[in-house]
């Protein structure tokens, strides 16, 4: 667009003064969101990945990628062994963290990751449970589910179910499962428990979960988390997990948040659309625009948080 649209646009605001020079500060056009923002096979570093809680050194270790075991000549390298001879307890957190930026604000981006859970782990088991694991974007849990290694009167002298499964994991107290549901690959091997492993797929695959979040920002947080249950009292230090293959995707389209009359740009008319809505604040308001589509970041009030993610979808106006 060029600048004297802009300068004309501007004007239509009656509610904010910032909110011209929020527009002014922008560039005249964003670049469409490309994929990946992020991708790490862990064979040659790190890339970003910090680890907090009780963990101290973020390593990483040949961990195998099928059903072979831990003796399986297919091997790659994963962000792991994470846990591996750390006592579990209710106040112990396992926590890998990686910070991302130059998102655009507004667009959808997915996370792909495979999560390798090793040893005793003991699901939703009372006492020696629960293992629970989450995956979150800003602070909100996509994945918050618990998984176990071994079944009762096979492995475990306790009943010891696990809750994910690959249509259902979002939440740690959801249906029992039997262990490694939902696993791609799955082993049993001793001595003890030691060889016992599941590798999970999240975001490839049919039918398996692909974790996605929007951008309120340039920036966004992502965390991986080993936690345990409150009824948790003696738990094994055995156990372990690990990362591989994370990938962050831009989704094509996705910052098109603000194309409110879905005519494949966001530019003046959207602008007049926005700003109505802008001007009445509360979307429950008799009003507000039925639906409230103005409400982007879908908090309840069509405020200076949304124009932030609209002003980046009008500078970049074609949806890509």
């Amino acid at each position: 667009m060029i600048a004297s649209t802009n300068q004309n646009v501007r004007g239509l605001f009656s509610r904010a003064g910032m909110l011209a020079a929020w527009i002014a500060s922008l560039t005249a056009a964003s670049a469409a969101v490309e994929a990946p923002v992020y991708s790490n096979d862990f064979e040659t570093g790190l890339n970003g990945m910090t680890v907090g809680g009780v963990l101290v050194t973020a390593t990483r270790a040949s961990l195998p990628v099928d059903a072979g075991g831990l003796s399986s000549p297919n091997q790659s390298m994963w962000l792991g062994r994470l846990g591996n001879g750390i006592a579990k307890a209710p106040s112990s957190k396992e926590i890998v963290s990686l910070s991302l930026s130059g998102l655009q604000p507004g667009a959808t981006y997915t996370v792909a990751f495979d999560l390798l859970v090793g040893a005793s782990w003991d699901g939703a088991a009372q006492g020696y449970g629960n293992d629970l694991w989450y995956f979150a974007a800003n602070g909100t849990r996509l994945i918050d589910t618990s998984f176990s290694n071994g079944d009762q009167g096979r492995d475990y002298g306790a009943y010891s179910p696990q809750r994910y499964t690959d249509s259902s994991f979002t939440t740690p107290i959801s249906a029992d499962v039997p262990a490694f549901s939902g696993a791609e690959f799955s082993r049993r091997e001793g001595p003890g428990y030691s060889g016992y492993c599941g590798i999970y797929y999240f975001g490839r695959g049919a039918g398996n979960p692909a974790p996605s979040f929007v951008a309120t920002g340039a920036t966004a947080t992502l965390e991986w988390t080993r936690y345990s249950g409150t009824q948790n009292f003696g738990d094994s230090s055995d156990e372990y997990w690990a990362l591989d293959n994370v990938v962050v995707d831009g989704v094509p389209g996705s910052a098109c948040a603000g194309d409110l009359n879905s005519d494949g740009f966001v530019d003046d008319a959207d602008f007049q659309i926005f700003v109505v809505q802008y001007d009445v604040v509360v979307c429950g308001d008799p009003g507000m625009a039925p639906g409230c589509p103005a409400d982007l970041n879908a908090d309840g009030f069509v405020d200076d948080a949304d124009f932030v993610l609209f002003a980046a979808a009008y500078n970049q106006l074609i949806c890509e």
